[in-house]
């Protein structure tokens, strides 16, 4: 990796850090300089816009999600009930260690789906990738209706990671477990 490219990615993970605490129209430039030891010269070169900069960094951790997703999924030693009460399991960790600050794709969504295409884009390609990959796990174990319960189960997800940033109360995340689950096993 050259070191551009190393730069690059600290900007782009320091903004995902930075954005996910103080929001994206929260996180001022100056604070992403001063993050990350780059001039704002520099950041622009390299991303021309804040908001190229945020839709790196949103792609960069999509892709980071989507590995961790597709690893979690594709585990043969673990069951699909295992598999899919994980992501709750990794909530309930994050709210424990002070370190959930709400859905990044929620959050720059909601900050950008008037203002910005191409954020916009990248996080309900998040979202929609997300579905699909929950609806081919239904189907590889023979549930009916996959789709339409990967659709509704996700529905449920995403209600808790809005509830849950608001509130951050660990009660709300086994109730949300609950319901996903009885969608997914609904007959």
């Amino acid at each position: 990796m050259t070191r551009t490219e190393e730069k690059k990615r600290n900007a782009i993970r320091k903004t995902v850090e930075l954005c996910s605490r103080f929001g994206f129209h929260g996180t001022s430039m100056d604070r992403i300089t001063a993050e990350t030891g780059l001039s704002k010269a520099t950041i622009y070169k390299y991303f021309a816009t804040k908001e190229n900069l945020i839709a790196c960094a949103l792609e960069s951790y999509s892709d980071l999600a989507m590995e961790n997703l597709d690893r979690l999924l594709s585990d043969e030693s673990l069951t699909l009930h295992e598999k899919l009460t994980a992501r709750f399991d990794a909530l309930r960790k994050g709210v424990d260690l002070g370190q959930f600050h709400g859905c990044y794709f929620q959050l720059a969504f909601s900050e950008y789906a008037q203002v910005n295409e191409k954020i916009s884009g990248v996080c309900t390609h998040y979202k929609s990738s997300v579905i699909n990959r929950i609806e081919q796990l239904l189907k590889a174990n023979d549930i009916p209706e996959a789709g339409k319960k990967a659709i509704k189960a996700e529905m449920a997800f995403n209600g808790l990671l809005s509830t849950l940033h608001l509130s951050q109360e660990p009660v709300l995340i086994d109730m949300a477990e609950t319901l996903y689950i009885d969608i997914i096993t609904a007959q």
